[in-house]
């Protein structure tokens, strides 16, 4: 018989790991099948050519890659914060994983959209099609990868909650930190080739980058004590 009291342990959840295995199936579907481009596209985060074969072509397989990878995005940033935040004794998850699970992804789904919109309404205002165009396939691309990076973080959480979290969190630090500063490599290398004004460029990745993730980070607070009362 289960402790009611004990701690909520995802291994013991078998919806959500029957999600967590359809996730791994479809990534390695993923893996299988464009490898070989997500992998020269990796490469091209650092070493950027500016009339480069974009990455984001219309083939019918890439274009359900690309869907798949958006999944894994947005299911594991939810399931990592599911988990970080029941560690700190923010959100009890006993007995409601799914319907929790299903909130953190509508919530990841929708910032990940509004970012993106706003990037786009900023530049197209900003700089050249071309420049657009270019900057909105490398946003795209690493949202899409950050799914890969922050797995790690989720899983040994999930298989090894032993292990001190203080680990975990400086790999999601690092991970984090490693987003931006891809990001703001291509933004220097696509958009800001020309207008060296550091002033202008840091005001920028405050308003589309820094203050939206703080607000993102707030907002996951206030939306895991809704989700204590409430659900």
């Amino acid at each position: 018989m289960t402790d009611a009291t004990a701690p909520y342990n995802m291994v013991n959840d078998s919806t959500m790991m029957l999600l967590l295995i359809l996730n791994i199936v479809s990534i390695a579907y993923v893996v299988i099948m464009n490898g070989a481009s997500i992998a020269e596209r990796i490469k091209g985060l650092f070493y950027y050519r500016r009339n480069a074969t974009p990455f984001n072509d219309r083939t019918h397989i890439t274009k359900i890659c690309n869907i798949l990878l958006n999944i894994q995005t947005v299911f594991y940033l939810s399931l990592t914060a599911m988990l970080v935040l029941q560690k700190n004794s923010l959100l009890e998850i006993n007995g409601k994983s799914l319907s929790i699970a299903g909130v953190f992804t509508l919530f990841f789904a929708t910032v990940i959209l509004l970012k993106r919109l706003a990037y786009g309404l900023v530049n197209s205002i900003l700089f050249s099609r071309k420049e657009v165009e270019e900057w909105d396939e490398l946003y795209s691309f690493t949202t899409k990868l950050l799914g890969f990076t922050i797995t790690p973080a989720a899983a040994v959480m999930i298989f090894i909650p032993a292990l001190p979290t203080i680990y975990v969190y400086f790999y999601i630090f690092l991970t984090l930190l490693l987003f931006v500063c891809t990001k703001t490599n291509g933004l220097f290398r696509i958009i800001f080739t020309k207008n060296r004004n550091y002033l202008d460029i840091f005001l920028y990745l405050c308003a589309l980058e820094f203050l939206p993730m703080a607000m993102a980070w707030k907002f996951i607070l206030e939306l895991s004590e809704f989700i204590t009362i409430k659900i």
